[in-house]
């Protein structure tokens, strides 16, 4: 039997690596990065993502204004973002907003309604960014790869 047990370590550990590996890259399925189809990136990653979205970087290479999008509370594909890419709950996000908003530095992005309202906003504004659930047509919005 105890020669077994080395065996049995190895399945669990096995097992347990898969499973983290699996839950990770679910967190990149939950939903989409859109931009404006004449913008010219193809990728973008999650710490250009966070300063987008916090407000921290304010132009795209190019020198267009950033303009984003999210979608409203109660979203899953909002909440997966804040958790993956802000690395927030919604609890904190709306207080790094509080803060913002009460020192006179930042207010948050609007906020669309729906999938197909974010990606107006998008189309509507050449520094338009955004995301959308995975599954949601992204119409004529550009989807970017997630680094």
């Amino acid at each position: 039997m105890k020669r077994n047990r080395p065996v049995a370590r190895a399945l669990l550990l096995a097992m347990l690596w898969l499973g983290l590996g699996s839950s990770s890259v679910a967190s990149n399925v939950e939903f989409k990065i859109i931009v404006h189809p004449d913008n010219p990136i193809a990728s973008v990653d999650r710490d250009f993502l966070r300063g987008a979205f916090l407000r921290k970087a304010t132009t795209w290479r190019d020198g267009k204004p950033i303009q984003p999008v999210g979608l409203a509370e109660g979203t899953r594909a909002r909440t997966r973002f804040i958790e993956d890419v802000l690395q927030k709950s919604e609890a904190q996000l709306r207080s790094y907003w509080v803060q913002r908003i009460f020192s006179g530095t930042g207010v948050p992005p609007p906020e669309a309604d729906s999938p197909s309202a974010a990606i107006q906003y998008v189309l509507t504004y050449p520094g338009g960014i955004g995301y959308l659930p995975i599954d949601a047509p992204a119409g004529r919005a550009k989807v970017l790869e997630l680094e």
